[in-house]
């Protein structure tokens, strides 16, 4: 049988004392936390602000969420705007806008729409570019950069800005980088890559331009 949580809505404020009883927060409004959090689903629709860490099991935010402190969360959905400090976000599905401060840990990062991260180190990574995106440093066994053919942005808003881009399987397209770094890279078409290395085997798009070519040994 399937088990009803606690349930805890709140619609606006400052909370500063959220009772531990509860196993679901709904936030319908705007609301701030200044505590701790620790609960299996938080389900947020506003504009939502932790001030203080955050654990989770589901973290489902469709309104505008800050996460300021670390955070913990199994599976994350986006479609809207969060921005996270820190933390450790097992399994992201994106289809808005994602911003990260300083650094995130992910098993898998599914993103569509825009990403401006500082630092990314996953499994899987996954973007299909609707706007400008920027990471400094991506690092993931597999990546996979490519455009979103809904929107209709013109071609050249969609691109991704990185400086490191490290891992495997590398497959990218509308992808600036100073360095890409990978076993097995496939540079995609409209990429711009300052240094391409590699260990076992590239290609480039005719439309591509890639400035340095270096192969590495393997370990």
């Amino acid at each position: 049988m399937f088990q009803k949580l606690r349930t805890l809505t709140l619609t606006n404020g400052r909370i500063k004392h959220l009772d531990t009883g509860y196993e679901q927060l709904n936030i319908r409004g705007a609301v701030a936390l200044h505590q701790e959090v620790h609960l299996k689903k938080v389900s947020t629709h506003g504009h939502s602000s932790f001030y203080c860490s955050v654990t989770a099991q589901v973290f489902n935010s469709s309104g505008s969420c800050t996460l300021k402190d670390y955070c913990e969360i199994e599976e994350l959905t986006n479609a809207g705007n969060i921005q996270i400090r820190n933390g450790c976000v097992h399994k992201i599905n994106s289809s808005g806008k994602f911003i990260i401060e300083e650094k995130l840990q992910s098993r898998r990062f599914d993103a569509i729409g825009v990403v401006k991260a500082e630092e990314i180190v996953a499994n899987h990574f996954q973007l299909k570019l609707s706007g400008e995106s920027e990471i400094s440093k991506l690092l993931a066994d597999n990546v996979v950069i490519e455009k979103d053919r809904v929107t209709l942005l013109p071609l050249f808003k969609k691109r991704l800005s990185c400086h490191t881009i490290k891992g495997k399987q590398l497959q990218l397209s509308y992808t600036d980088a100073h360095i890409v770094d990978g076993e097995v890279v496939r540079v995609g078409e409209n990429c711009l890559i300052e240094t391409l290395y590699y260990t076992d085997d590239y290609t480039i798009a005719s439309n591509a331009k890639v400035y340095h070519i270096i192969r590495r040994e393997k370990e």
